[in-house]
């Protein structure tokens, strides 16, 4: 038996993106035929004709509810009929863009931004969330040039600063984005986000105390920010403090109970601990509060595969490489559970190709794997 599965602990590099559904209040009565003013944070929809508006905005706002309540499907499927409702709204496409990325269909998502940026060529939220359905994808150039592009429109957003400083660190670009995240601080040292990417990069150029420094100095600054806290925690872990790293998921999910990242470090770690029944439990919220995580998916294939629940762990293995195809432990690890649970050889075989065609190069390859190859073939 194979034993080396890879269970894997999410890091989230922090990325400030414009993530709330466009809408308007709770509709006025019919009689005033007005458009309310926007939540905070959330876009209106330009006055449409009065024979639709409430039809129209009747759609947007249940669309907004459903997607508050995790509640994508029916989300999209409403945001769907606003689109048909009123064609040319900008604001129904990136609607529908968002719950398309909250299921982890970010092709699809893009085509809806790019849509939203066809008929509102300066819409701000749509171009930052069109750049982060590209990186959701890998496409890493992509996403760098709308994050730029809004930057050179907004030299002082920050969200969108911050956002390049992601992606270059994404490309092993530490130096330009320490440079952007120092920046940032400099002009707003209450911008979490960028005290946790500085504490992440310090860490990936393997300065773990002053990467810890930071996301201490950060933690001063907003003590109950959860994200903050989970992502601290994936450093002690990474240093080896499991018992330490615990407590900080733990602490974070204190803060804030749907906290997805923590949700799914907290399983994985609890994994490594044989804490399975704890796993499962952490898990499957996780995925249920964001389902468009490969690694939340992931890491509950391996957990059901352990409970024996074999069905639901090849469907969860299945999502993880639906969600990210360049996810190349998911490939190895759906392989060893199809040669061993399903005596799939053929099947297993092709996903341990998978595996090392993306991962051959890598220091961190299992070099095992060519062996499993050539075995299976026989």
């Amino acid at each position: 038996m194979k034993t080396n599965l890879r269970l894997l602990i999410l890091a989230v590099l922090i990325l400030a993106v414009f993530a709330a559904c466009a809408s308007t209040q709770e509709p006025q009565t019919p009689a005033k035929k007005a458009t309310p003013p926007p939540l905070p944070g959330m876009a209106t929809p330009p006055p449409a004709a009065p024979v639709m508006i409430e039809s129209f905005q009747s759609l947007m706002n249940q669309g907004v509810e459903a997607a508050k309540a995790k509640n994508y499907s029916r989300a999209e499927d409403l945001f769907t009929k606003a689109i048909g409702s009123e064609p040319r709204s900008a604001e129904a496409y990136y609607n529908r863009g968002l719950v398309l990325m909250r299921q982890g269909r970010n092709d699809e998502a893009g085509k809806d931004l790019r849509m939203s940026l066809s008929i509102k060529a300066d819409y701000e939220k749509a171009q930052i969330n069109l750049g982060a359905s590209y990186l959701g994808i890998g496409q890493t150039s992509a996403a760098l040039a709308q994050f730029q592009a809004v930057v050179a429109k907004e030299p002082d957003n920050l969200q969108a600063q911050n956002n390049v400083g992601v992606v270059y660190m994404r490309m092993g670009r530490y130096d330009e984005a320490e440079k952007i995240f120092r920046e940032i601080l400099r002009r707003d040292y209450k911008f979490i986000a960028a005290h946790v990417n500085l504490g992440l990069l310090y860490f990936y150029k393997q300065k773990p105390e002053l990467a810890e420094r930071i996301f201490r100095n950060a933690e001063k600054v907003d003590p109950k920010n959860s994200d903050l806290i989970a992502n601290y925690g994936f450093m002690l872990y990474k240093l080896g403090e499991l018992s330490l790293a615990k407590i900080q998921f733990e602490k974070a999910l204190s803060i804030d109970p749907n906290n997805a990242m923590a949700l799914t470090n907290l399983g994985a770690l609890e994994i490594m601990l044989r804490q399975f029944d704890k796993a499962l439990m952490h898990l499957e919220r996780a995925a249920q509060i964001d389902p468009s995580n490969a690694y939340t998916w992931l890491n509950l294939g391996i957990v059901r595969r352990v409970k024996e629940n074999y069905d639901a762990a090849e469907t969860a293995y299945k999502k993880a490489i639906e969600i990210n195809p360049k996810l190349a432990e998911a490939y190895l690890n759906y392989g060893i559970f199809l040669e061993e649970v399903r005596k799939d050889k053929r099947g297993a075989m092709t996903q341990y190709n998978r595996y090392w065609q993306a991962e051959q190069n890598q220091p961190t390859a299992n070099k095992r794997v060519p062996e499993w190859i050539n075995d299976l073939s026989k």
